[in-house]
């Protein structure tokens, strides 16, 4: 199994987890995307994604979000990123820098880790998450070196699972109310 779209300028990291103790931040350009890591001044963005009610439905994120709940969040990314724990992308416009969502990878490992994905409402169902979520595997089977990507979406969440079905995740079955998902390199 391979991610699924073709191909995108990839500027890797030198050091994957597990490699010389850290991570080194990525950015990705992915045709009509952009993907960089989340910046502090990014919060009230992140906080207005987090906040809706369908985010929430899917997502392990509070409803609504509390007040400073993105900030907080953000203030431990370049941490994560340093112990090579959590990669989490803004996902941008590559030509209007406008926040479409996230994507990253969470819970890894020297050789696995779990994928992540949020749109906002306004592209939802135009190929955002696909293309974002190809991008983040690319980097990780590729730049990364990772074996084993993982992807996680809740019972009733078709969307998703179209969006892992796209990407070429094989559906490995249920468990604990979400279908589970397997990406080899």
């Amino acid at each position: 199994m391979r991610c699924g779209t073709a191909g995108s300028p990839i500027r890797h990291s030198r050091r994957g987890p597990g490699q010389h103790g850290d991570m080194e931040p990525v950015e990705i350009s992915a045709g009509r995307l952009h993907l960089r890591p989340w910046q502090p001044w990014d919060a009230p963005a992140l906080q207005e994604l987090l906040d809706d009610p369908e985010v929430a439905r899917w997502t392990p994120h509070p409803y609504p979000c509390p007040p400073g709940y993105a900030a907080e969040r953000l203030a431990g990314d370049a941490a994560a990123w340093t112990a090579g724990t959590r990669a989490e992308l803004a996902v941008l416009d590559a030509t209007t820098a406008a926040l479409l969502g996230t994507a990253g990878l969470y819970r890894i490992s020297a050789t696995q880790a779990e994928v992540g994905w949020v749109t906002a409402a306004s592209v939802r169902g135009q190929g955002v998450a696909t293309d974002a979520v190809g991008a983040v595997c690319r980097w990780a089977l590729g730049g990364l070196g990772l074996a084993r990507l993982e992807a996680r979406v809740l019972v009733g969440n078709d969307a998703s699972r179209r969006v892992a079905e796209k990407v070429g995740f094989a559906e490995i079955g249920v468990e604990d109310g979400a279908w589970v998902y397997l990406l080899l390199r």
